[in-house]
């Protein structure tokens, strides 16, 4: 296992339950903790505030901010697909409750055969 990924993993475990990250290959440290950060946001508090606090704690504009976090994998190891057990990504904070109140999840591929299956039994 990577550096990095143990030292989201450690991090993530530690503070957010089963949010998991996995960092672009070319991530720094640095970017690591933005990520970390970003997905350390509680869903009680206001979002567009948190976003503000990060970019002033770590001196970037929104743009470099999520651009940051978007070179960062997260998901959801709590939720998997109910048929093939693939872990449920993320996008933004607000998909972690969204996602756990689900009573079950399908992933795209999944949920597409299973389109597909049911359009060809029509």
């Amino acid at each position: 296992m990577s550096y990095y990924r143990t030292l989201a993993m450690a991090a993530t475990e530690e503070n957010m339950m089963s949010v998991k990250l996995q960092p672009n290959m070319t991530q720094s440290t640095y970017d690591l903790k933005i990520c970390e950060d970003y997905w350390a946001y509680d869903n009680k508090s206001g979002f567009v505030e948190h976003v503000k606090e990060l970019c002033k704690k770590y001196e970037v504009s929104p743009q470099v901010l999520f651009e940051t976090v978007a070179q960062c994998y997260a998901y959801l190891d709590d939720v998997v697909c109910e048929y093939c057990g693939y872990a449920c990504p993320i996008e933004v904070p607000a998909d972690i409750p969204y996602m756990r109140a689900k009573d079950n999840w399908l992933c795209t591929i999944c949920e597409h055969a299973l389109w597909r299956i049911d359009k060809e039994n029509k």
